[in-house]
């Protein structure tokens, strides 16, 4: 567990970036967001993990960018909860008619809160040397940082968690590993298909979690407007793949689907497992809730593709 504070996080960073990278708050500087989520994995399973994420992102003052997010976590007996706030600043480097450059910084901090109820626990659990007597809980608290680099509707993204050793007490044994970083290198951007109303987006993902693993996301965004100028529709293919051996296994595949109407978006997400584990205990879905407020991109010198107008339909098209 002290490996990796945020295990809790499985694909969310798909529709908040800053979750994996600071610098990534406020993306869009010209846009309010708040995002929900609801994840219930292994249906059936007594105490199966399940996770809340409620965030926000929102542009301060200047080129400041702010995004937070409040989280909930339940793995068994096991209880993780706490705060991630994020804050990024962009630096303009290159403004012309057709090219837009910006860089920015990321800094967040955590606080967490961790426990473990024994009560229930099938007796002989006092044989292990980390289990003493007793529930136990911990408070922490780390930080991360990041760049993102920005070139018109393309982004390249690398950043660093864990920059301090563990501080919570409930990990701070001799039986427990070091904390190390976990870095993460991501890149995507926002396509139209040709003459077609489709708007893609790729974004790919490698995650190193130092001394446990290492994961490499592809995941591929569509947005598909309507004749309706308050509607449109949307979804995600997502494949996840380790890299734990020389060739790595599959971990899982999803496929989400979703709606907008005007600046409110509902998802469902499944996620399929393809190890061993998860085709024992099931795969796992997901609630994502939505709300948007962008200001008229006209106002903003920086292209933003949230928000765009469909010359063939003359339809309002909103990406989440």
């Amino acid at each position: 567990l002290s490996n990796a504070q945020k295990q809790y996080l499985t694909n969310q960073y798909v529709y908040d970036l800053f979750q994996i990278n600071s610098s990534a708050a406020a993306f869009h500087k010209n846009c309010f967001t708040i995002n929900g989520f609801i994840q219930k994995q292994w249906f059936g399973t007594d105490l199966s993990p399940t996770t809340q994420i409620f965030s926000f992102q929102t542009a301060l003052k200047g080129a400041l960018g702010s995004g937070t997010y409040i989280f909930n976590d339940r793995n068994g007996f096991y209880r993780h909860i706490g705060l991630h706030q994020a804050f990024s600043y962009e630096i303009l480097l290159v403004k012309k008619r057709n090219r837009v450059v910006t860089l920015s910084f990321g800094l967040a901090a955590d606080v967490e809160q961790t426990s473990l109820n024994k009560t229930d626990l099938t007796p002989g659990y006092e044989l292990d040397p980390v289990m003493s007597g007793g529930n136990e809980n911990g408070w922490g608290y780390n930080a991360s940082t990041g760049i993102l680099i920005k070139y018109n509707n393309m982004h390249l993204g690398f950043s660093v968690d864990n920059l301090l050793p563990q501080t919570n007490p409930m990990f701070k044994t001799e039986y427990e590993p070091e904390l190390t970083p976990d870095f993460y290198i991501h890149a995507g951007g926002t396509f139209k298909a040709g003459d077609r109303d489709l708007f893609l987006e790729p974004l790919l993902m490698y995650q190193r979690i130092s001394v446990v693993s290492s994961r490499f996301d592809i995941n591929l965004k569509l947005y598909i407007p309507t004749p309706n100028e308050n509607v449109s529709v949307w979804g995600i293919l997502a494949y996840q793949h380790v890299l734990d051996d020389s060739f790595g296994k599959s971990l899982s595949t999803i496929i989400t689907a979703g709606i907008v109407y005007k600046n409110f978006s509902i998802g469902i997400e499944y996620k399929l497992g393809l190890t061993s584990a998860q085709a024992d205990y099931g795969s796992s879905y997901q609630l994502i809730l939505s709300y948007r407020k962008c200001k008229d991109r006209s106002k903003s010198p920086i292209p933003c593709s949230h928000v765009r107008r469909n010359k063939k339909h003359n339809v309002r098209f909103v990406s989440y």
